[in-house]
């Protein structure tokens, strides 16, 4: 154990393990790891956390402290006090476990991803908060905008300007050098790269079923069956109950979504109702039938209530995670000798096999659930190729009056 080769002394509220000259870490009344720096008459501490893996991370932060006093006295350039403050990779982690209780499950799991991938690679975030240049942050995002979409340097410039954010608030820094960073990197906003939707044709939907049949389990078949005729939203997928299912009217009633073992309610807080396909209805009733079989055979009893559970999971029943889907979709259009797709695809797929068959907008509108329908006719009005050309020439020539003779002259019609 690390603590073991530091002297342990009783403090006030518990073991006390003095690490260097100067430093210190101690227990406070909470019972959490302090660590205590007091050099040169500056004192300054930090709240690390309670428990031995926290104590482990409160002797390695003061041994790295006192490595920098010592850095710091062997080179000029670098003032002691600048040394007493934290790297700027762990004030990240500092900042990321201090904000927790404000951000949902999603985003703390998606800032925890781009610190681990992006911040801890960086040799420039290595050093004290205070001495990452502006300069050093925007060759950074240069690299990164070369290799990533717009979309994860915009992560990954909202992670380091929030983070340089709160180092102003505890009065490390005086400036954040993210600041306005992005105007140099990307170009203005409406001008970036979106990733356009990708659907399926029908025939291409034919191909991919017949792949998922021979290689996928029956859940994770009817699962992607589901996703490409009705439209849903992964998460909400994954939270489909049988409960809220009415195979007698061919609805489901979609209340919440999954994410990160999280059950909430879908985007945009909407409730709906979308219609199942007659044909949908009969895999549906024989994969609950299944469900019920399966069920008794293992002693659980014959009561179903999530459609899609993953058995590999441990502590559930939980459903498939949108990794599994997402791994098992890319290795089914590979199969298929399709383009991959991603899940969200599969509900481009839904939309665009209603609207080129005719279907209202309205009604897509409905079973999508988005919030207007100048959302749907923005995302998909492109893929209707010639919607309203049905009667153009006599809506632009009056009903068969005489073109007026510039027009003539232009010989727009033939």
């Amino acid at each position: 154990m690390p603590w073991r080769k530091y002297p342990e002394t009783r403090g006030k509220y518990g073991p006390l393990y003095k690490v260097a000259k100067g430093i210190k870490v101690r227990r406070d009344h909470r019972r959490l790891w302090i660590v205590d720096i007091n050099v040169n008459g500056k004192r300054k501490n930090r709240t690390i956390g309670p428990g031995r893996e926290n104590l482990v991370k409160a002797i390695k932060v003061a041994e790295e402290t006192a490595r920098r006093i010592q850095t710091a006295k062997q080179n000029p350039k670098v003032t002691v006090e600048s040394s007493l403050k934290p790297r700027l990779i762990d004030y990240a982690w500092q900042w990321h476990e201090d904000n927790e209780n404000r951000w949902t499950p999603d985003t703390h799991q998606r800032y925890e991803q781009i610190i681990r991938l992006h911040l801890e690679s960086e040799a420039a975030y290595h050093q004290p908060v205070d001495r990452v240049k502006r300069r050093e942050v925007k060759k950074h995002m240069r690299r990164l905008s070369k290799k990533r979409s717009p979309a994860t340097v915009e992560a990954v410039h909202s992670v380091i300007s929030g983070i340089f954010e709160e180092a102003i608030d505890d009065g490390l820094v005086q400036a954040n050098p993210a600041n306005k960073l992005l105007k140099k990197i990307l170009p203005p906003k409406n001008q970036r790269d979106l990733k356009q939707p990708a659907p399926l044709t029908v025939k291409e939907v034919d191909r991919m079923l017949i792949a998922a049949e021979k290689s996928c389990s029956r859940s994770m078949r009817l699962l992607l069956m589901v996703m490409v005729f009705m439209g849903l939203r992964l998460g909400e997928v994954l939270a489909m109950r049988v409960r809220h299912l009415n195979l007698d009217r061919m609805l489901y009633h979609v209340v919440e979504g999954f994410k990160l073992k999280v059950f909430k309610k879908p985007k945009g807080g909407k409730l709906r109702f979308v219609d199942v396909p007659d044909f949908l209805v009969s895999e549906l009733e024989a994969h609950i039938a299944y469900l019920k079989k399966e069920g008794l055979k293992q002693g659980k009893g014959g009561r179903v209530d999530l459609l899609f559970v993953d058995p590999t999971e441990k502590g559930g029943p939980w459903p498939f995670s949108q990794r599994k889907v997402q791994s098992e979709l890319k290795r089914v259009c590979k199969a298929a000798r399709l383009e991959v797709r991603n899940p969200h695809d599969l509900r481009h797929t839904y939309a665009k096999i209603l609207l080129t068959d005719g279907m209202s907008p309205a009604y897509v509108q409905r079973q999508l659930g988005h919030s207007s329908i100048s959302i749907t006719v923005d995302v998909y009005g492109h893929l209707v190729p010639g919607e309203g050309r049905a009667g153009l020439e006599d809506v632009l020539t009056g009903g068969g009056k005489v073109i007026p003779n510039p027009v003539r002259k232009m010989r727009i019609f033939a």
